[in-house]
C-alpha cells in the first residue's frame, strides 16, 4: 500500500479508473491512520479528522461513479456511509460542548443548570464514544479489508469489467464529473433558499463534497477556476456550520434537559456563546451526503 505522505502523481492522460486506484488507496490509508488514533486516544480532533477523511474518500468515489463496477461502488458507498454515521453521535456532542457549553461556563462558571447540562452532555459523550469504537473495531474487521482487495482487483486487470467511464482520459473526466457537481450544488442551493433546515444541510453537504472533488481532481483541473471555486465554498463552509451547529445545539440542550422543543431551543439560545443565525426546527437531518452515484 502507498505511503499516506507520499504526493499523489495524477496527470492529464492517465486513465481514469488508474486516478480512482491510487486517490482511493491514499484515502483508505487516511482513513486507517485516523481509526488507528482514535485507538490511542480521546481527542476531539481526531474524531473530527476520521470524518474528514472519510467525507475525502465518498467524494472521490461520488467523483468516479462513472468509471466503477455497480457492485463496488455499491459497497463503498455502504462501508463509508456506516463510518461517517458511526463518529456522528460523538461529534454533535464535542461541538456541543466546545461551542455551547464551555464559553457558557466561561461566563457563569458557578451556574448549576450549566454544570448539571455539562455533566450530563460528558456522560452522553462518553457512551457515545464507547459505541462509536465498537463499530469502527467491527469495520476494522469488515467490511474495510474488502475495500482493499476492490483496488487489487481493479489494478490486477478489472477494469475491463468497470463503469463505461473507466478508459477515459482523466483531464477530460475530471472536467465532465466537476460540471456534474457544480450543477447539482446549485440545485441544492436553490432549494435551501426556502430555510428547511433538512434542504440546507444537503445543500451544506453537497458543497463539502464539491470542495473535496476539487481537492482531489486539483492536479488537472484549470487551476484558476478551481482555486477560486475553492475559495467560495470554503466561506460558505464556515456560515452553512454555524447554522447546522446552534440547530444541533438546541437538539442536544433538549435531550440533556429532557424538555419540550420549544423550551430546550430557549435554553439553548441562552447559553450559546456566539451568535447562530436562528434555524426553523430542532432537529437535523442525519450526517451523509448523496450516495455514491453517476
Amino acid at each position: 500500500m502507498r505511503a499516506a505522505n507520499l504526493p499523489m502523481q495524477l496527470h492529464p492522460r492517465m486513465r481514469a479508473i488508474d486516478a480512482f486506484i491510487a486517490l482511493g488507496d491514499a484515502g483508505l490509508v487516511a482513513v486507517a491512520d485516523q481509526l488507528d488514533a482514535l485507538h490511542r486516544r480521546d481527542h476531539p480532533d481526531d474524531v473530527h479528522a476520521l470524518r474528514v477523511a472519510v467525507r475525502r474518500l465518498r467524494a472521490v468515489c461520488w467523483a468516479f461513479a462513472p468509471a466503477l463496477p455497480k457492485a463496488i461502488r455499491a459497497r463503498w458507498d455502504g462501508c463509508l456511509r456506516k463510518l461517517a454515521q458511526a463518529a456522528s453521535d460523538v461529534r454533535d456532542w464535542d461541538v456541543f460542548i466546545s461551542a455551547t457549553l464551555r464559553p457558557a461556563l466561561d461566563l457563569q462558571p458557578e451556574d448549576p443548570v450549566l454544570l448539571a447540562v455539562h455533566d450530563t452532555a460528558m456522560t452522553r459523550r462518553h457512551y457515545a464514544r464507547a459505541t462509536m469504537l465498537a463499530q469502527l473495531t467491527e469495520h476494522q474487521h469488515w467490511p474495510l479489508p474488502v475495500l482493499h482487495r476492490d483496488l487489487t482487483h481493479l489494478g490486477a486487470g478489472g477494469a475491463p469489467r468497470a463503469g463505461a467511464a473507466a478508459q477515459d482520459r482523466l483531464a477530460v473526466f475530471a472536467r465532465r464529473r466537476l460540471r456534474r457537481a457544480c450543477k447539482r450544488v446549485k440545485s441544492l442551493a436553490r432549494a435551501a433558499r426556502s430555510q428547511d433546515l433538512a434542504r440546507v444541510h444537503r445543500f451544506r453537504l453537497g458543497s463539502k463534497r464539491l470542495r473535496y472533488v476539487i481537492e482531489a481532481l486539483e492536479p488537472v483541473l484549470a487551476k484558476r477556476y478551481a482555486k477560486r471555486l475553492h475559495g467560495k465554498l470554503v466561506k460558505r463552509q464556515g456560515s452553512l456550520g454555524d447554522l447546522i451547529d446552534g440547530a444541533v445545539a438546541r437538539r442536544l440542550m433538549m435531550e440533556c434537559l429532557n424538555m419540550p422543543a420549544a423550551d430546550a431551543a430557549d435554553a439553548a439560545d441562552a447559553a450559546h456563546a456566539t451568535d447562530v443565525p436562528d434555524a426553523p426546527g430542532t432537529t437535523v437531518a442525519p450526517d451523509r451526503s448523496a450516495t455514491i452515484s453517476p
